[in-house]
């Protein structure tokens, strides 16, 4: 998979990560399931589909999410990478070309569900949020009301109070599903995994006037 690819797919779960990260209490039935959470901690399998629904890439990793605005981020197989947000930067880190990048983490993905998600005043103005029917678990769809949006839905399913897949479609006419297992709702989380620390000798490209 070309390294375009994977980045873009990868936007897509850091998308994924800050509408984890979302917090507020807004009317949308999507906020039952993440109300008095303040941290999340969970193994995620990824697979990216192209347009054709074939899939193209597996991905497996860990997530660590404390509200508000903090997560890790780690990819496991078949790669390394590390998505670091501490509040006010996001880091990322590519084990393979020795890199890290950072910028603000405040416009990252402006477009995205994910940071409309963030801020749950604006959830209800720019996206139409439907209960799909049906037995088994409980799925919602999220559509954009802007054509701007890089995605062009998204679909969230729960079972037992939580979330256990959710599969985002964007304007290229790929699709990224992400599976969680162990997902764990307030666990003790150590404040250091928000504060990443660049391994000695690699490159650091710093973006957005930082």
């Amino acid at each position: 998979m070309s390294v375009a690819l994977r980045t873009r797919a990868h936007h897509s779960f850091v998308g994924a990560v800050l509408l984890l990260c979302a917090q507020g209490s807004f009317a949308n039935p999507v906020a039952d399931y993440f109300k008095n959470v303040d941290t999340l901690q969970a193994r995620f399998t990824q697979v990216l589909f192209d347009a054709a629904e074939i899939p193209t890439e597996q991905s497996k990793g860990t997530i660590t999410v404390q509200r508000p605005d903090r997560f890790h981020l780690e990819y496991t197989e078949p790669y390394h990478q590390i998505y670091v947000a501490d509040g006010q930067r996001l880091w990322a880190y590519d084990e393979d070309l020795e890199q890290v990048t950072v910028k603000k983490q405040a416009g990252t993905l402006a477009n995205s569900p994910a940071m409309l998600l963030s801020n749950p005043q604006g959830l209800t103005d720019n996206y139409t949020v439907t209960k799909l029917e049906g037995a088994g678990p409980d799925r919602f769809e999220l559509t954009p009301k802007r054509a701007d949006s890089n995605f062009e839905r998204l679909l969230l399913s729960f079972a037992d109070g939580r979330l256990r897949y959710m599969e985002l479609h964007d304007s290229f006419g790929q699709m990224t599903r992400l599976e969680f297992e162990q997902m764990k709702k307030n666990p003790l989380v150590d404040p250091e995994l928000f504060r990443f620390k660049p391994p000695a000798g690699v490159d650091i490209i710093t973006e957005d006037n930082l």
